[in-house]
């Protein structure tokens, strides 16, 4: 059996989860939510800028590609700044996630941002009853990839670049300075990252654009040059040769 088929059999035997709903929080200016606590698991993925949370008497701080689960009971506090705003999609959902989960999970690969995405994305066209049962699929898919990343972590300097990338993916991420942020030689860095994530950086950061520009289109009304310029993939036409390229489409075809 693969670790995945394994994993769906351990949830099915461990628990049984129930969607509750899902939402996307996109305030325009600094934003605080007071201390409180639900009845249910939260799940908050980070699609842009920062959220800052205070919980078991600590101060977390969770970035684009971050993942921070709130569990039933435990009091938090939570709030962000304005520059640039925060966007986060939150769902809801009851059972009992394994203790190993921790408050927060970095989506290196974006699998869950996808997920998350494909959720918000369909409660906005369906009926409550007709996105139950597809709900429900998505919610079983995002556990099983999440308890997944932490069972199997990647290297930390593999982690550590994708999240540097998933936080500034505008920023000009050249060999030279991802070399200098592992704190490695240009050539030796290049060879252990290839080893260890069996792709090159370059390989990594136009991934991580990609799937991020990918996101906000379906997210977001942004127009395609923001979204080109927000993601590092430049100019409108670029993000339209790279969309053609890896995706087969154009964006404005792919949004639609």
């Amino acid at each position: 059996m693969t670790d995945i088929a394994q994993l769906f059999t351990n949830i099915a035997v461990m628990d049984k989860f129930t969607f509750g709903h899902v939402g996307q929080n996109s305030p325009k200016r600094s934003w605080h939510m007071g201390r409180h606590s639900h009845s249910f698991h939260e799940i908050i993925v980070v699609m842009w800028s920062k959220e800052k949370i205070s919980m078991r008497g600590k101060e977390l701080e969770a970035s684009e590609g971050d993942v921070v689960v709130f569990r039933p009971g435990v009091g938090h506090e939570e709030w962000s700044g304005d520059s640039p705003p925060l966007e986060t999609i939150f769902f809801s959902f009851s059972g009992k996630l394994p203790d190993e989960v921790p408050d927060k999970i970095a989506d290196s690969k974006g699998r869950l941002r996808l997920i998350a995405t494909w959720m918000l994305n369909e409660s906005r066209h369906l009926s409550l009853s007709e996105s139950q049962e597809l709900m429900q699929g998505y919610l079983d898919a995002f556990i099983v990839e999440m308890i997944r990343l932490v069972r199997h972590q990647e290297s930390p300097l593999v982690e550590n670049i994708r999240s540097l990338i998933m936080r500034e993916p505008a920023k000009d991420h050249s060999l030279d300075s991802l070399a200098k942020f592992a704190g490695l030689s240009k050539f030796h860095f290049l060879r252990k990252y290839r080893k260890l994530a069996g792709a090159s950086p370059a390989d990594d950061v136009r991934r991580i654009r990609l799937s991020i520009a990918r996101d906000l289109l379906i997210t977001t009304d942004s127009p395609l040059k923001v979204i080109a310029e927000k993601t590092g993939l430049g100019n409108e036409a670029s993000l339209c040769r790279v969309f053609r390229k890896y995706l087969k489409q154009a964006p404005g075809s792919f949004r639609k």
